[in-house]
């Protein structure tokens, strides 16, 4: 036991008032004159030793009631920690306002549960004392300290939010407010297992309560992710788009209907039984028959979480795929006569003694045809288009400089060329797999001819990361290769375009197929959504010679911060996205990408960690678990956690017994 105020003690010396009292008074006596008998004598003792009997116990009773009323004053407790919380303090509270907490205990919102928690903590603590209230969305005005009536104003004001944050992360923030020993921490949650992740929390610098609100709701079908299975739709084809869809339940979800809404028109894709804990996906072929932005948005039937039944998707076909073709003289009338049959492909050719650098960013494919040698400053610029996700063919000329050659395709991080070797070959296989010739033929329709070459460079057997075959002699050497470059990728084939060496321009099976799908191959595909909460840059190819003014436009409207990282820009919107669906990206005013966001699924999977759960997971010492029970007498359980149980109430009680005591022994103690 422990005492708020243990200067008081010293009023105990006032217990000596009533034993003087009883020492000068009680024990005075007279003397009266009997006749010596010794019957009188005898009553005589007796009752001078009840007398002194009752004086001491109404000196007991007098002496008990003023130590009482020292103690009261004195304040004592009973202490759960060591050391008592005194003075001021700062208190950081974390509400947890994320979808979750939408759901329902006997009709009232878990959100509005946790604000009444919110309110007691705040409520039953000292009036000096400062406070932090914190949510998932990190908001400026929850990083800093306020008084008790503003820390009860930003309570009432909380909403729910499409944010989402791990524990271990809300713990770290509310660490940068609280540095002091006798702060304390305060979280009120669900405390779903998808965020709850303090199983390797070891920090003991601040104490840290948790205020378990958790409802019954465990059904949930969510839209997990959507995507294409190539790596860019194709405009007049059957783009098959896949969607992932997951039963968060203990049992079968059976029944759910899907469907897709696309052009102002809702088309149902399927319904399907879902096993308990289990994912699926569903293939659906979308067809676009016109360029430019497309939005998609799929749906699911699902009751009575509802935040993860939609997911939206924008991607955008452009006009016109361009392709740069340098030439070391006449153009190849087989790749002008190719793109002029695709009214989609548009054609530049361009000498190699007139090559434009600064426009390269324009292009979709670099086509290097019949080049003898390739100079330090194209290589370098090759190189940066290449990394920056675009896409280069090279044709070789019969007598290349193979210093030149082998020196830009090292830095390009594809195989050299060797000897020139003049030798009929037949190409003996095709890659159907890859994504240049998939979906292109169908399986055992016909005998394909391959091409066949009359002399072909040598490719070293050097292997290099992110290499594909494409086409392979009967040998298994390499006629044209692919090979990857962080964004972009490097077609190389080992023999010349010129009809007097390779049919391969005269080979449309192959060649168009071919020509059309590595201007339109990317190894990294466009982003068809961005997670809210997660996605908080966009990452834009810079274009040349510009002043960007960038602005987003939809359910909100904003400036983003912009980085220029050369060739690249990335776009901060920093978490200003607060709700799902379409946002136009606007560059001086005209809009150049749609930009569809999503709800964070990661709530997706309702399970939750009961208290004993928590118990198992929390191995911290200062981590204390406040059940729903001790929630219920939040006010006292904080105040006798944090001060103690103050006992001064039953001090005065007992004093006042004491009293009454001595008054019933004085009136009937005879």
């Amino acid at each position: 036991m422990q005492f708020l105020y243990p200067s008081f003690l010293w009023a105990l010396l006032a217990l000596a008032i009533p034993i003087i009292v009883h020492l000068f008074y009680f024990r005075r006596f007279k003397k009266i004159y009997f006749t010596n008998v010794r019957f009188l004598k005898e009553i005589k003792e007796e009752t001078s030793s009840r007398n002194k009997l009752k004086n001491l116990l109404v000196l007991l009773m007098r002496c008990l009631a003023l130590a009482c009323l020292v103690f009261a004053f004195a304040q004592p407790l009973i202490t759960k920690n060591k050391i008592v919380n005194s003075g001021t303090k700062a208190v950081s509270i974390f509400v947890d306002n994320s979808f979750s907490m939408k759901a329902e205990r006997e009709n009232v919102p878990l959100l509005e549960v946790a604000k009444e928690r919110a309110r007691s903590i705040i409520e039953s603590s000292s009036p000096d004392d400062k406070f932090q209230v914190l949510t998932n969305d990190f908001e400026g005005r929850h990083q800093r300290l306020v008084s008790k009536e503003n820390a009860l104003t930003l309570v009432n004001e909380l909403q729910i939010s499409p944010s989402v944050q791990l524990l271990s992360t809300v713990i770290n923030r509310q660490k940068q407010v609280l540095k002091e020993e006798n702060n304390v921490s305060y979280i009120i949650s669900d405390f779903q297992k998808s965020i709850t992740n303090l199983d390797t929390w070891r920090d003991t610098s601040i104490s840290i309560n948790l205020l378990p609100i958790q409802a019954s709701t465990d059904k949930n079908v969510s839209i997990d992710s959507v995507w294409f299975e190539g790596p860019t739709p194709l405009l007049n084809q059957n783009n098959k788009l896949i969607i992932k869809l997951t039963n968060h339940s203990e049992r079968e979800a059976e029944d759910i209907k899907t469907s897709i809404f696309k052009d102002g028109q809702e088309k149902p894709i399927a319904i399907k039984n879902i096993a308990a804990h289990s994912s699926r996906t569903d293939t659906i072929a979308i067809s676009i028959l016109t360029p430019g932005i497309h939005e998609a948005e799929i749906r699911v039937v699902d009751f009575p979480v509802q935040f993860d039944d939609t997911y939206f998707i924008s991607f955008r076909i452009p006009e016109k795929a361009k392709v740069l073709s340098i030439n070391q003289g006449t153009p190849n009338k087989y790749l002008d006569a190719l793109f002029k049959g695709i009214n989609y492909f548009m054609l530049v050719n361009q000498d190699i003694g007139q090559v434009q650098f600064q426009k390269f960013v324009e292009y979709d494919l670099i086509l290097l045809n019949d080049l003898k040698s390739i100079s330090s400053g194209l290589a370098n610029e090759l190189v940066q288009f290449i990394k920056a996700g675009g896409n280069v063919l090279i044709f070789p000329s019969a007598d290349i400089d193979k210093s030149g050659y082998n020196s830009f395709l090292s830095q390009a991080g594809a195989s050299n060329f060797g000897e020139f070797e003049k030798k009929i070959r037949n190409v003996g296989t095709i890659n159907t797999e890859e994504f240049i010739f998939s979906d292109v033929y169908e399986k055992n329709a016909f005998s394909l001819k391959l091409p066949l070459t009359k002399a072909n460079y040598a490719m070293s057997n050097i292997q290099r990361a992110g290499k594909e075959s494409l086409l392979k002699y009967r040998d298994g050497s390499d006629y044209i290769s692919k090979f990857v470059n962080e964004k972009g990728q490097i077609f190389v084939c080992a023999s010349p375009l010129n009809t007097d060496i390779s049919d391969l321009v005269t080979n449309a099976e192959v060649f168009v197929p071919m020509i059309y799908k590595m201007a339109l191959s990317k190894v990294k595909k466009d982003k068809l959504s961005y997670t809210i909460g997660r996605d908080n840059t966009i990452e834009l190819t810079r274009i040349a010679n510009e002043e960007p003014v960038y602005k987003i436009k939809g359910k909100s409207e904003f400036i983003p911060g912009i980085t220029n990282l050369g060739k690249q820009i990335m776009l901060d919107i920093k978490g200003q996205v607060k709700e799902a669906g379409y946002y136009g990206l606007n560059l001086d005013n005209k809009e150049i990408k749609r930009l569809a966001f999503n709800y964070n699924r990661r709530e997706s999977n309702l399970e939750v960690n009961t208290v004993s759960e928590l118990e198992d997971e929390v191995k911290s010492s200062n981590i204390n678990i406040i059940t729903e029970g001790e929630q219920k007498g939040l006010s006292q359980y904080i105040g006798e956690n944090n001060k103690g149980m103050l006992l001064w109430k039953w001090f005065v009680i007992a004093s006042l017994l004491f009293l009454l005591l001595e008054s019933l022994i004085i009136r009937f103690v005879k």
